[in-house]
């Protein structure tokens, strides 16, 4: 007879279970849940422990734990629901990558799946519990994985608090994306194209090699520095240092944009099944910004990259939504699992909540509601 034992554990790391069983779990397109992505984390900024869920010898299930962050920004959760009463104050436990704002379910697909979601809350619930956390959030869902999640706790909620811009990337990249647009939009778009060219600006994709790392790693921390992130050109060199050591580079690649000789801004991209992640970004603020290059090196450049290479995909993240959106992005909500350990959620001030930042996200793109993906229809009655 099959054993069919269902189990939760605790592992130190990801790296206590093969890239084989870990990777078997996770969707094609989900970089950031990949074993790779979260082995580079542990490698760049000390090892964080792993739940796993097992049915028979097999695992079935996983997420990485980890803390948040104690200041505001991306990972502060009393921002994440200022209009919602609740523990947000008290420290929770965190799944998902560290400082991903895109997580995804790693978790078997079939009969056992179910299961497999329920004892993954449940036993991050009890870890939350051990350790004095309020609750547990695994937050940057798609609006699908989170409401498959949720449905696997009964006291759990669905949370919308942000949103990601994506690209259905056409077989003609650009082109396609112009050629489609709106009057206005479309001769924005090609006047920037022209003025790009015309400015002196030019392209090149190359590797992530130590030489390109030592050139780009200051562009990336200043930006990243503007923006309240402290850490600088050292702390990029050791990730990309990690990145090298447990084979990433192999999937990324970086965009070089010069002026008269200059580097001005660089972006490096990760390839993940069918699509492709836009991850970093910098810009030398002592070139001129007229051309706009920042526009053809975040946008165009990786649309044409992803087309030109068959890839269907494009994430861009969560900043800058209404200039992704003026270049052919489509803006989807994003959605956090919630499962507090005292405390209640009203299902109607859930309801009202994420009611009430779906109209915000409508009202923010009036002239854009045709790039508003489907999923905020669900949550605007």
């Amino acid at each position: 007879m099959l054993c069919t034992s269902i189990e939760t554990r605790r592992v130190e790391a990801v790296d206590a279970i093969s890239a084989i069983e870990w990777d078997g779990l996770v969707p094609p397109g989900d970089l950031f849940c990949s074993h790779a992505w979260l082995r580079h984390l542990d490698e760049a900024a000390g090892r964080r422990p792993v739940l796993t869920v097992s049915i028979g010898s097999r695992v079935t299930g996983a997420t990485a734990l980890w803390e948040g962050e104690p200041m505001p920004g991306l990972f502060y959760l009393p921002e994440f629901f200022p209009e919602l009463s609740g523990p947000w104050q008290h420290p929770f436990v965190w799944l998902g990558a560290r400082r991903s704002v895109r997580n995804g379910l790693i978790c078997t697909a079939g009969p056992q799946r179910s299961a497999t979601l329920s004892h993954l809350l449940a036993g991050s619930l009890h870890y939350a519990r051990e350790n004095g956390r309020a609750g547990v959030v695994m937050p940057y869902l798609p609006v699908s994985a989170a409401r498959e999640l949720g449905r696997a706790h009964p006291a759990a909620h669905v949370l919308l608090h942000s949103a990601e811009a994506t690209v259905a990337v056409p077989p003609h990249g650009t082109a396609d994306l112009v050629a489609h647009a709106g009057g206005h939009n479309r001769k924005r778009r090609r006047r920037e194209l022209r003025d790009f060219t015309a400015a002196g600006f030019t392209l090149e994709w190359v590797d992530l090699t130590p030489e390109i790392e030592a050139a780009i790693a200051p562009l990336i921390a200043a930006t990243r520095r503007r923006y309240g992130n402290g850490q600088g050109v050292v702390w990029m060199l050791r990730v990309f240092a990690a990145q090298r050591r447990v084979g990433l580079l192999d999937h990324a690649k970086v965009l070089l944009c010069h002026r008269n000789g200059r580097l001005a801004t660089v972006a490096v991209c990760y390839r993940h099944g069918d699509s492709l992640h836009g991850r970093y970004f910098g810009a030398d603020d002592a070139v001129s910004r007229d051309g706009y290059p920042y526009f053809v090196t975040t946008c165009y450049a990786p649309i044409d990259y992803a087309a030109h290479n068959g890839l269907p995909r494009l994430f861009l993240s969560t900043s800058s939504l209404e200039a992704k959106i003026r270049r052919g992005a489509t803006v989807e909500p994003l959605a956090a699992v919630v499962l507090l350990d005292n405390d209640e959620l009203h299902v109607e001030r859930v309801r009202v909540h994420n009611r009430d930042l779906a109209r915000g996200y409508r009202d923010r793109f009036p002239k854009y509601l045709s790039s508003l993906s489907r999923d905020w229809l669900d949550f605007l009655s």
